[in-house]
């Protein structure tokens, strides 16, 4: 019998059958174990393995790359499997039954006939083949490649049976379980979303039928560029009528629904023999042995955490469900426990220990709720255990955070002396003992809009406090209730409650008090429950002095936080450097800050009503000042670094940490600024707005032009850089002269020492010149920045020379340097530049010649993706599109335009508007669509007094113009003109949705 286990199936595992890990050194030999795994019992040629893994190596170097690795793989496995491998001179393989290994039982499994195998065999598919694992082998990688849709095409197969079944038997809730893993592992099957839809409605669960149209039209859209088909679309519209419909309490009825076999009506509702039959199963249920409370009120959200939860249940004798107070964790283990009441002979109990301020008290807590006297010569611990040896049994030990020792040390006791109870804790912290499981409880979903479970629970719980209450026109209030509320269903409720006596817009306006407005909850529940602060207070109370001092700290961070500005944040008095990874940990066990893996590293997160309360407490700390001030400080530095990093080949590092950190970046800057710290703040909006224009992030150009006038007083250093930002933050405004000073003004600081010198301010001259008609002024400002020794970095001004020379009609020119700007621009190795490069050469030679202009547009794309420059992805793509148009063919490139126009609705940079809106015009009109084409032109004017810095521009809309006729461009041009960003944004993307329709439509044709 094999004493190790291999996992293929959800990624690669090596254990003993104890469960101890195995070590593997290299990637390849994992990759030669996982080949030869797969073809157990089977001879495999050596060179065949080696031409497999190390192909791009010489034969003889590739041999001995093999032996190295039969050597270390036979090495990990002496211990577990002696004798496992066998070596010939010509061939390896693994002997049979040397592993025990997933990927062969699921195939059994998955061949045979039965329900129970099917079963078995899904269970076991815990994920994709190797799932995660790469290698630098492209033969193994390919081989790979087939065997995982292999297995992913079996897996999908099965569990389509299963649904089946479960469907023909009745079978509620396991068919939901199976049509969720469907679409886990494959999105786009619209069949199974209608399917679900229809399981939720039969459970009487509209708004999770709702959410899953909606998760549906999202992926068709997105990821096929089509709509639902008719059939669907009647399911939905059947659904949403029925939405806004206040309900009766139907949990009741829900909760007796058999789930044997059934037939259900077309309306969805259930026949009267089946609810006659229902009335009896209930009664039975009621008598079944427990004291679960029965529910009052629906419960609503948690279908993949009562699977998730129910599952490691299944297979564990102790879960703890962990989350913050408010979440939900007592109502998801009553949930879990009535479910699973018919696994327990003995039944389902719950003993409630909030109430319980003694450690010594807790062994009674249990001994009452079953009626256990304690016995003579033995603790009350020891009787309780004793009595319950014998029983099959599971227990609920709700609120465990405030005696969690006792709690633990009682666990264990039980846990050892009776073999059939299971036990489900709910706890702030986990127990910390052997054979725990754990399970954190997230918030609510709150994206989706009105589908989303928080709103939905909103809409439920204010139905019970008004039942008149109807989303109608609030629908966008009470997602932003929900989304402010962090998703807490506590807070929620709360919020709910208040539609009593205050409309939701009010119940949002007032959020900011949000702990003096959520107050007055049930009177049934928890003192700590019936407000919002007590329920928070109650675990900020239970925490030392250091955790209490460190969250308080920590509120200072907005969108979460790393190890290192922790430690230099928060750390200080009474917390050294070194305990800060300690207590950050320790936080994290009891539910106060959330974790997520971010690369190779873990950041840190606050729910926000968490650090509200935090940020009130870090006040009366008399700590806000410093550590406010230590945020800022540590912030303008990391913007310094990354800055540096922007300015190198790791632009995308640069541009991910940009991302992740605007919202620190923004509160260290106002916090700066609000302080008069002028360094500080100067630092940061020197460094951060040009990241920020490749990045399509408008707001940090709003700061620079707040402390420009301080920065001058000042003479600080980096005056250069914040004047040349305020010149393009004007610009974008419409003040054209203001901006022209602003920029002027930072190129007379060009060649004074106490200023780092601005030549980027050259390349903001030219920009202004040429989108005022002015080409030959802009060639002579980027001449005057590409010639200057500060551009000798990134060369971003040489860059667009050959740009502006097309844009002033000297495509000689621009065509004969273009070759040896591009070749030092790449020598700088900064992609941005690289991009800017590309891009003017494409658009040198793309009068003279198309198809080599396409050519290095298309590279030019390629490279803005792979390097984060979202700037230059927009500006290139309709770019390209328009030369694939130009040569008969738009391909992918049109397809991909609607969602950067998108990413550049979100932006007001007005460079980037005039260059894309002047490439969509040149793309309309080679696509055929005239009135398009002179709408945009009249948006373009708006912008910018002249057109002329496209030197085609004039041309094309002189040639629209012609075959429109004056009237109809004239109107269309006025119908332009009148447009807001906004609207010119969703015109154009219409629009290019429109065109893909036709094309579509004649290729069909044709």
């Amino acid at each position: 019998m094999a004493k190790a286990n291999l996992a293929l199936l959800g990624g690669f595992r090596l254990q003993m059958d104890t469960g101890e890990s195995i070590p593997l050194v290299t990637k390849k030999t994992t990759a030669l174990l996982a080949y030869l795994a797969l073809h157990e019992g089977e001879a495999q040629a050596r060179p065949k393995l080696a031409a497999l893994l190390w192909g791009d190596h010489i034969e003889a170097q590739a041999r001995d790359s093999l032996r190295q690795a039969l050597s270390l793989l036979r090495k990990a496995l002496s211990y577990a499997c002696p004798g496992g491998l066998i070596a010939h001179e010509d061939t390896i393989g693994l002997a049979p039954a040397t592993l025990t290994i997933d990927a062969r039982t699921f195939e059994d499994l998955i061949r045979k006939s039965g329900v129970e195998n099917l079963e078995r065999a899904i269970e076991v598919y815990r994920g994709e083949f190797l799932e995660g694992f790469q290698v630098a082998a492209p033969e193994f990688e390919s081989w790979a490649a087939t065997e995982r849709q292999r297995f992913r095409q079996l897996a999908l197969d099965g569990m389509a049976k299963l649904l089946d079944h479960h469907l023909s038997a009745g079978a509620l809730e396991h068919g939901i379980h199976i049509a969720t893993r469907l679409l886990a592992a494959d999105p786009l099957q619209e069949r199974v979303h209608c399917t679900l839809m229809k399981l939720y409605a039969q459970q009487g669960r509209r708004g999770a039928a709702l959410r899953q149209y909606r998760t549906c039209v999202e992926l068709l859209s997105r990821e096929l560029g089509i709509e639902p088909d008719a059939q669907t679309k009647i399911l939905h519209r059947d659904l949403l009528r029925e939405w806004n419909r206040p309900q009766l309490n139907t949990s009741v009825v829900r909760s007796a629904v058999p789930q044997g076999p059934a037939s259900v009506s077309s309306d969805g509702s259930l026949p009267a023999d089946v609810l006659d039959k229902s009335i009896s199963s209930s009664m039975h249920a009621i008598a079944a042995p427990g004291n679960l409370p029965a529910e009052t009120t629906s419960f609503l959200g948690r279908d993949r955490d009562i699977a998730k939860a129910g599952g490691i249940l299944s297979s564990a004798r102790l879960v703890t469900l962990t989350g913050p107070g408010g979440i939900g964790k007592t109502r998801l283990a009553l949930r879990l426990a009535a479910q699973m009441h018919r696994d327990y002979a003995d039944g389902t109990w719950l003993v409630e220990l909030a109430a319980f301020d003694d450690p010594n008290a807790i062994g009674h807590a249990i001994a009452d709720v079953f009626g256990i006297t304690q016995q003579a010569g033995k603790t009350i611990e020891q009787s309780v255990a004793r009595s319950l040896s014998r029983r099959s049994l599971l227990l609920i030990l709700d609120n465990c955070e405030h005696l969690i020792d006792a709690i633990a040390a009682l666990a264990r006791q039980i846990l050892s002396a009776c073999p059939h109870v299971s036990l489900l804790a709910t706890s702030r912290e986990t127990l910390m003992i052997e054979g725990e499981r754990t399970y954190p409880l997230a918030p609510l979903e709150c994206g989706g809009g009105v589908e989303a479970p928080a709103v939905e629970l909103f809409v439920e719980r204010a139905r019970c406090a008004e039942p008149r209450f109807e989303l109608s026109g609030d629908a966008e209030t009470v997602c932003e209730i929900c989304r402010r509320l962090d998703g807490i269903p506590l807070a929620i409720e709360l919020a709910a409650a208040r539609t009593r006596a205050m409309s939701p817009a009010q119940i949002r306006d007032r959020l900011h008090e949000r702990f003096h407005l959520l107050t007055n909850g049930s009177r049934r529940v928890l003192k700590r429950h019936q407000t919002l602060r007590h329920a928070v207070e109650w675990s900020y109370d239970l925490l030392s002095s250091s955790e209490q001092a460190l969250l308080s700290r920590a509120s200072v961070f907005s969108g979460g936080f790393g190890l290192e500005a922790a430690e230099c944040v928060c750390s200080g008095g009474d917390i050294a450097i070194p305990d800060v990874l300690l207590i950050l940990d320790s936080l994290v066990r009891k539910s106060l800050l959330g974790t997520r893996r971010v690369g190779n590293a873990v950041r840190y997160s606050q729910l926000e009503t968490i650090r509200q309360f935090a940020e009130e407490r870090l006040a009366v700390l008399g700590e806000r000042e410093a550590v406010r001030d230590r945020h800022a400080q540590f912030f303008a530095q990391a913007a310094e670094t990354h800055h540096r990093v922007w300015r190198s080949p790791q632009q995308l590092m640069a541009y991910a940490w940009l991302d992740q950190e605007i919202d620190n970046l923004r509160g260290a800057f106002r916090w700066a600024s609000s302080q008069d710290n002028i360094d500080v703040a100067a630092r940061i909006a020197s460094r951060i707005p040009g990241m920020a224009v490749l990045r399509v992030r408008s707001e940090p150009l709003n700061w620079p032009t707040e402390i420009v006038d301080a920065v001058r007083h000042a003479d600080h250093r980096r005056l250069g850089a914040v004047l040349t930002y305020a010149a393009i933050r004007t610009w974008n405004l419409g003040h054209v002269q203001e901006a022209t000073r602003y920029a002027e003004e930072a190129i007379a600081l060009i060649g004074n020492a106490n200023f780092d010198p601005p030549v980027w301010a050259f390349a903001v001259l030219a920009m202004i010149a040429s989108r005022q008609g002015n080409a030959e002024s802009a060639v002579r400002f980027a001449r005057a920045g590409a010639e200057h020794p500060a551009d000798q970095r990134e060369r971003q001004c040489l860059a667009t020379l050959p740009f502006y020379l097309a844009m002033a009609g000297a495509h000689e020119e621009a065509m004969a340097i273009a070759d040896d700007i591009l070749e030092k621009v790449a020598a700088t190795r900064t992609p941005s530049s690289l991009v800017a490069a590309l891009f003017s050469q494409g658009r040198a030679f793309s009068k003279a010649n198309p198809v080599r202009a396409l050519d290095t547009l298309e590279k030019a794309l390629a490279h803005a993706r792979t390097s984060g420059n979202r700037y230059w992805e927009i500006v290139i793509i309709p770019a390209v599109a328009e030369l694939q148009v130009r040569n008969g063919d738009p391909g992918k490139t049109l397809r991909s335009l609607p969602q950067m126009l998108e990413i550049w609705g979100q932006s007001n940079e007005i460079g980037l508007a005039t260059l894309t809106t002047a490439t969509l015009i040149l793309l309309f009109e080679r696509l055929g669509h005239p009135a398009a084409a002179a709408t945009l032109s009249g948006a373009l004017s708006q912008m910018i007094p002249s057109s002329s810095f496209f030197q085609e521009l004039p041309d094309t809309v002189a040639r629209i113009r012609r075959v429109l006729g004056d009237p109809s461009f004239e109107q269309a041009k006025r119908h332009g003109a009148g447009m807001t960003h906004r609207e010119v944004v969703d015109y154009a993307t219409n629009q290019v949705r429109h065109a893909l329709n036709v094309m579509g439509a004649s290729t069909a044709a044709s």
